[in-house]
């Protein structure tokens, strides 16, 4: 079969003409109208077919960020010395932490305490204004996406034409864009890893979580902006502060994004789901995208941004 855009599940028609089909991608990976004969981006994905991507596995690898900024991998020599290094007991400890972390099992809670205060997205440069958000206004806007989300997935569990299973790998989806959202509001709260040796496996551990998560994108991953390269998220309230790389920050943004746009790629592809219907329910997961613009700033490509209208 061949590869092109008409052979794709996100491929939407709004019009036949005798030369062939034109339509829009349910992705905006192309923008405006094309030709169902257009050669396919990374997002291709065969209708029927089981995945987001073709069997070539290199559709899934992340795209190289524009110039440079590729996230360096765990190299397996020197986590293997560092892991090495430890006793037994401690190395079961770590893993054990490192695997309810990447699980969403750890207990990080927000509480009462991060209630006020403010999340500051400071650049590399200091010619640059910082990005500042209040606490209050980050957390309600997770919270309406979690709602969105949740009245979709009330759509998916009525639907008369699905089958239940075919509702619990909706549903698989949809908890992994819970976890994403919950992460993006949560994550920071794990930042530092500590002295010493523990502390150097802590952090190579982690690394090694977000490498797996890049890893497991579903889409082409979107770059950092070259100006927000070496920045700092701070989060503060009542004169402590918690800050982390700006780069593992822009990780979990990413991961939204792409757990938002494969979601709605899974509904809007559906083939138990009639068009009309896929409609409705993704118009829940886009107006997400307008309420995670304010992140757009630390996209290094306009394409890659939060749209509030699909």
């Amino acid at each position: 079969m061949d590869e092109t855009c008409g052979g794709c599940r996100f491929f939407k028609v709004t019009r036949e003409r005798d030369d062939g089909r034109l339509g829009e991608c349910r992705l905006q990976k192309v923008m405006g109208i094309f030709r169902d004969s257009m050669r396919v981006c990374g997002a291709y994905a065969r209708v029927g077919g089981p995945d987001l991507s073709v069997t070539d596995s290199a559709v899934r690898r992340p795209r190289p960020p524009a110039g440079g900024g590729e996230p360096t991998r765990v190299g397996a020599t020197a986590l293997a010395a560092s892991l090495g290094g430890l006793s037994a007991e401690t190395l079961k400890t770590l893993l054990a932490e490192a695997l309810s972390g990447a699980a969403s099992l750890r207990d990080d809670d927000l509480g009462r305490v991060w209630t006020s205060g403010e999340l500051l997205l400071v650049p590399r440069s200091d010619d640059v204004k910082a990005k500042q958000l209040s606490l209050e206004t980050h957390f309600h806007k997770l919270v309406m996406i979690r709602e969105n989300l949740r009245v979709m997935e009330q759509k998916i569990n009525s639907h008369e034409h699905l089958q239940d299973g075919e509702k619990l790998d909706l549903h698989r989806k949809v908890s992994r864009a819970y976890a994403a959202i919950a992460g993006l509001g949560t994550g920071f709260l794990r930042a530092g890893h500590g002295e010493g040796p523990e502390g150097e496996v802590t952090a190579k551990l982690e690394a090694l979580n977000r490498e797996v998560e890049r890893d497991s994108l579903s889409l082409p991953r979107p770059a950092l902006g070259e100006r927000w390269r070496g920045g700092e998220a701070r989060w503060t309230r009542d004169g402590e502060v918690r800050a982390e790389s700006i780069e593992d920050f822009f990780h979990r943004v990413v991961l939204v994004r792409d757990r938002l746009l494969s979601l709605e790629g899974q509904v809007g592809a559906h083939p138990h789901i009639a068009p009309d219907e896929s409609d409705a329910m993704a118009a829940y997961i886009r107006r997400c995208y307008g309420t995670l613009t304010t992140f757009n700033v630390l996209f290094s490509e306009r394409e890659d941004y939060f749209a509030s209208a699909r």
